[in-house]
């Protein structure tokens, strides 16, 4: 894809595909135990949620399409608890999880994107490892971070500076706003 095509994508796509594990998350897990019961913990970059909540201002329909559960879900859930969502002003986040399990990403994402009345070439993915390689493919635009794997990065349109869960999100967002002429201060925080 060209720089061209790159930018009059990124001023009119509609949906938005991410993976949690080396996208959101930096794929570092932790365990802990709390009240007798094991406790996943990952780490992520608050710049990625306010990231997010640009794409969602500006109307994005976004999922997360990952094998993972918590703290994913929490997360999701407190994001769309959000009273822009409340009112009605944004979409919520969807989330399918479980999908490694179920045989892979595609299916859910096919349901999601005609529940969204949208196709493949009106989202943009971002994905960083071989369990996002069958789907990614398939979006209008690839997008990894840079600690993608090589398999990934092989395939992908842009190629952000940032690593997962360390702000690719919010550069994303960052390249978004401004192929739109848009300046984040005039966006709302949440």
């Amino acid at each position: 894809m060209s720089k061209e095509e790159q930018q009059n994508f990124l001023c009119s796509f509609k949906g938005l595909i991410l993976d949690a594990d080396g996208v959101l998350f930096t794929g570092h897990e932790y365990h802990t135990v709390i009240g007798g019961q094991s406790v996943i913990m990952k780490k992520r970059h608050f710049h990625d949620g306010q990231g997010i909540s640009f794409l969602r201002a500006l109307g994005i329909k976004i999922v997360f399409a990952t094998g993972e559960g918590e703290p994913l879900q929490s997360i999701v859930r407190k994001m769309n608890e959000l009273l822009s969502v409340k009112s009605g002003k944004w979409s919520e986040i969807d989330i399918f999880t479980g999908e490694l399990r179920k045989g892979g990403k595609i299916a859910s994402l096919e349901a999601w994107l005609q529940k969204s009345n949208l196709s493949w070439c009106d989202c943009a993915y971002i994905g960083d490892d071989r369990t996002d390689f069958e789907a990614i493919q398939r979006a209008g635009l690839k997008i990894v971070p840079a600690n993608a794997t090589r398999l990934i990065k092989k395939i992908a349109d842009i190629v952000l500076q940032k690593n997962g869960g360390e702000g690719a999100i919010r550069e994303f967002t960052e390249l978004v706003l401004d192929s739109r002429g848009i300046d984040e201060a005039t966006l709302p925080t949440a």
